[in-house]
């Protein structure tokens, strides 16, 4: 009885940590990898603009990107990037679906243009249905280039208001950066548990050490 009680302890803590730590991404084409053919000969990258769809899952709202294949390192390994200055200014998005009320992760990893250095900072604006729920910062020093854009992770947090919510990233830059951005690469969006779901997990692993201390003493 004592072996299955702690089999039983130890299948709970299990799958309660298991669905924890691999929370499911809802976005897709998180690393702009997907579509169709990317880069002009010997450039690296296409500009693309409002309604072009070659970008799949992905929105081009305004102005243009650049659609980095092998420009510059990715911070992935496979290439692939988005520049949210193509020649102006973007704003992209994806809508996922959502739960009202609840709380979501943002996750990327973001860099900034080498080509145009200017001492100055990279600029994404980061919204969930039309509200801004942050803005992250990339301050060029000179020490990115294309070979190591240095990628920085970044994390924000946002309550979900209905079933479904649109994410969007626009280029906090202008003026002489126009054509120099963010860079971003390896979104994704993932539910926070439920305090009751963490609950149950502790509670889990809070029996399997307790039957596993019962066990020892047992035996000794």
């Amino acid at each position: 009885m004592k072996t299955i009680a702690l089999a039983g302890a130890l299948l709970a803590a299990t799958v309660l940590a298991g669905s924890a730590s691999a929370a499911t991404n809802l976005i897709s084409n998180g690393g702009f990898n997907n579509g169709g053919t990317v880069g002009e000969p010997g450039g690296g990258f296409q500009t693309l603009g409002v309604g072009s769809g070659a970008l799949t899952d992905w929105s081009i709202d305004a102005g243009t990107i650049d659609w980095i294949k092998g420009y510059w390192q990715s911070s992935d390994g496979d290439g692939y990037s988005v520049d949210l200055n193509g020649n102006s200014p973007a704003t992209i998005s994806q809508t996922i679906s959502t739960v009202a009320g609840k709380s979501y992760t943002l996750t990327f990893d973001m860099s900034g243009n080498p080509d145009n250095f200017r001492g100055d900072t990279r600029i994404a604006v980061l919204g969930a249905n039309g509200a801004t729920i942050g803005s992250a910062f990339y301050n060029l020093t000179g020490a990115n280039s294309k070979a190591n854009m240095l990628w920085a992770g970044q994390t924000f947090s946002f309550i979900a208001d209905g079933a479904s919510t649109t994410i969007s990233f626009a280029s906090g830059n202008g003026g002489s950066n126009c054509c120099y951005g963010a860079a971003i690469d390896n979104v994704g969006v993932t539910g926070v548990p439920e305090p009751a779901a963490w609950a149950l997990m502790i509670l889990g692993f809070g029996a399997a050490g307790a039957t596993l201390r019962r066990r020892r003493a047992a035996v000794a």
